[in-house]
């Protein structure tokens, strides 16, 4: 699985620029593997968005994030059955999309497409953004409330 990483996410997450692998615009991946991910401030706090490149899914993180990138990777494996579960998916779609997730890689891509999703996502999460859990890392319930909405 690869995370398409913003400049601000990298720094977030101590990444040096050499840590990350160089994908090219043309590189053939499976896409429903391909995230795209951010960080802002929300409402005063960090704010983590993980977007799917294929279908457009988020994965939101907020409260006690990590500084590092090996226990960013271990919150994501958490955070996708977790947040798809709460969505609505059901058990058998869950083990199967997990089954194809080996180990995350951060990356650096040449092509800038979902960065625009991404900051409307933020700047509509201004709006709709009342379901944090103060307690928890990974933001679910807000999560499903923001895949509900048109996205394309």
């Amino acid at each position: 699985m690869y995370i398409f990483c913003s400049k601000a996410l990298t720094d977030a997450l101590n990444i040096k620029k050499s840590e990350l692998q160089k994908m090219l615009i043309d590189a053939h991946m499976d896409d429903l593997y391909a995230w795209h991910g951010h960080i802002t401030k929300l409402n005063g706090k960090n704010t983590i968005i993980l977007m799917n490149d294929r279908t457009m899914y988020s994965i939101i993180f907020r409260n006690k994030l990590p500084r590092n990138a090996d226990k960013f990777a271990e919150l994501v494996k958490e955070a996708i059955p977790y947040t798809m579960e709460v969505g609505g998916f059901n058990t058998p779609e869950i083990d199967n999309y997990i089954a194809g997730v080996d180990e995350i890689i951060f990356a650096e891509k040449a092509d800038r497409q979902m960065t625009g999703n991404l900051t409307r996502m933020f700047l509509d999460m201004e709006y709709t953004g009342h379901r944090w859990l103060e307690d928890e890392s990974i933001q679910a319930e807000q999560a499903a409330f923001e895949n509900n909405g048109l996205r394309r």
